[in-house]
């Protein structure tokens, strides 16, 4: 039998890249679907509507979730293990009916917009272009049409000149792997240079050390990575040695500049803006400000669903929900956590949590 869920305002239903057979139905409240444009990269949204289903297709297809699901206001959802809502749709031809005509629109958009993607340089060589937007998607964590793209590839142009390099990365991006760092450039032999179509930063790293009394501390690992473009990686430069200084309204002072970076030049300053976003959080939790903190790591999840710190700012949500005594939701963020590769200490302290909480 189906189950009902109460939410309560700015709790994530599932997060872009969970796997899972639920499937919902709004019942009162709102949700809103995030997921990014594989056009132009920009953030979508999209109000679910009372009585309408979500999570229809990742279920059925059983892949990861296209996008992050989040509650605004307090929700009720009821909640359909996949067995029970085939059981469900067929007792019901004209949902199935609406069904159908709903995918084939979402599938039309999806051949649109990598018709138009080609077209943007006509005089290129679209065999080029095709893989440059396959490479594209997954360097954005776009997996699904990656995987789309490459096979697109491999099937028009079986003896083109990146057939070795598709199915290289056709393979990684199958077993689910992230966009391999280090990678040789995309180069044609007509002389053409890639140009990425929506940059994004890599998954190298976690975050930087706290001070053993913090109750918001977590495993050292200062590995994020030297940012070395203009303006956006100076004040990620400044903030970090203000937060280091202790002084932390300047701080937050200079990672709120950083967002006013709509358009950065370089894909090093994109990644170093990003970072500032997760810094604003933890600055914010110094400064008692944890509202807003948790407003900030929530930002940033949507922002940056394939980002670096999306897991230990899911660790820091659990933090402030059990500081707040959010038992519930303090659980739920620690087991995303725990669930999330690769395992490591901030795994560890996530089940730690866990194990005070039960």
């Amino acid at each position: 039998m189906p189950v009902t869920r109460a939410y309560t305002g700015g709790s994530i239903v599932y997060f872009q890249g969970d796997k899972g057979d639920d499937v919902y139905v709004l019942q009162s409240g709102r949700v809103v679907l995030i997921s990014t444009a594989i056009d132009s990269g920009e953030e979508i949204r999209e109000e679910v509507q009372v009585g309408e289903f979500f999570a229809v297709k990742s279920s059925m297809g059983r892949y990861p979730r296209e996008e992050t699901a989040q509650v605004i206001g307090k929700t009720t959802l009821v909640v359909f293990k996949l067995n029970e809502f085939e059981q469900f749709i067929l007792k019901n031809t004209r949902l199935i009916l609406k069904m159908l005509r709903v995918f084939s629109k979402q599938l039309r958009d999806i051949h649109r917009q990598v018709r138009n993607i080609l077209k943007a340089d006509s005089t290129r060589d679209p065999a080029y272009e095709l893989m440059n937007v396959a490479e594209s998607f997954y360097r954005s964590g776009n997996t699904d049409h990656a995987v789309y793209a490459f096979e697109r590839y491999l099937g028009y142009y079986p003896d083109g000149e990146f057939v070795s390099r598709a199915k290289d990365l056709l393979q990684m991006a199958r077993k689910g792997q992230m966009y391999p760092h280090g990678y040789p450039a995309l180069e044609s032999q007509m002389g053409h240079s890639p140009e990425p179509l929506d940059p994004s930063f890599m998954a190298q790293s976690m975050l930087p050390a706290e001070s053993v009394d913090d109750p918001f501390a977590m495993p050292d690992d200062d590995s994020f990575g030297e940012s070395d473009g203009p303006d956006g990686s100076e004040l990620l430069r400044q903030g970090l040695e203000h937060f280091k200084n202790g002084d932390f309204h300047e701080a937050a002072s200079t990672f709120e500049q950083a967002q006013q970076i709509s358009s950065p030049h370089t894909e090093a300053e994109a990644t170093a803006v990003a970072r500032c976003l997760y810094e604003l959080g933890r600055t914010q939790i110094k400064l008692k400000q944890v509202a807003e903190a948790s407003q900030t790591f929530s930002t940033y999840i949507k922002q940056h669903p394939t980002g670096p710190a999306v897991k230990p700012s899911i660790f820091q949500l659990g933090v402030i929900a059990q500081s707040s005594g959010n038992k519930e939701r303090a659980a739920s963020l620690f087991k995303k956590v725990v669930s999330m590769n690769p395992p490591d200490e901030m795994t560890d302290e996530a089940k730690k949590r866990l194990e005070a909480l039960s």
